[in-house]
């Protein structure tokens, strides 16, 4: 149930069929310079078109590939854009909504979801980046907050590494190190 998407098969397959197409370009060019090796030419040229073909599909597959992450865990919502990095405990979540929080009295929707944190700034962000449609990816989160059972079976969040980059603090103020 998380969503989290790797990019690694299709670059693999943009490469080798990039890898392909020029080196039968390659083989078809030197064919040609053979006398009689038109055939061969043609032969090859074919396979370097076809690997062009699936060089330019995964280009296009790349390009229009969502550019954030959004993973769903057992306590936290995680979502990710470029180097920025957002969490949103479940317990913590007060409301979420598609509505413009500065449209008040007069409520104005729109495709940006926020979600209204207790006692922490509100996160926001466009499900669209996501390939998510902005009503589904609301109704999902806010069955995940409802619902404990169903966040059970969820991934858990890797805490033991989370705690070890911001170790908790709790008593007095200890004095800074120069």
């Amino acid at each position: 149930m998380i969503y989290v998407r790797s990019r690694r098969p299709i670059v693999s397959i943009g490469a080798s069929a990039l890898g392909c197409a020029v080196f039968f370009g390659l083989l078809a060019v030197g064919a040609m310079l053979i006398p009689g090796g038109w055939v061969a030419a043609v032969a090859l040229a074919l396979g370097s078109a076809g690997g062009w073909a699936v060089a330019i599909w995964a280009a296009v597959q790349l390009h229009a590939w969502p550019a954030g992450k959004l993973a769903f865990f057992r306590d936290r919502l995680l979502v990710i854009q470029g180097r920025h990095e957002m969490r949103a405990v479940w317990e913590r979540m007060e409301s979420i909504s598609l509505a413009d929080p500065g449209s008040w009295p007069e409520i104005k929707m729109t495709d940006t979801l926020t979600i209204n944190l207790r006692d922490e700034p509100a996160l926001r962000f466009k499900p669209e980046l996501f390939g998510l449609d902005s009503a589904g990816c609301r109704d999902l989160i806010l069955r995940l907050r409802d619902e404990v059972p169903l966040r059970d079976r969820l991934p858990e969040f890797d805490s033991a590494r989370d705690l070890a980059a911001t170790p908790v603090v709790a008593g007095d103020m200890s004095e800074p190190r120069f």
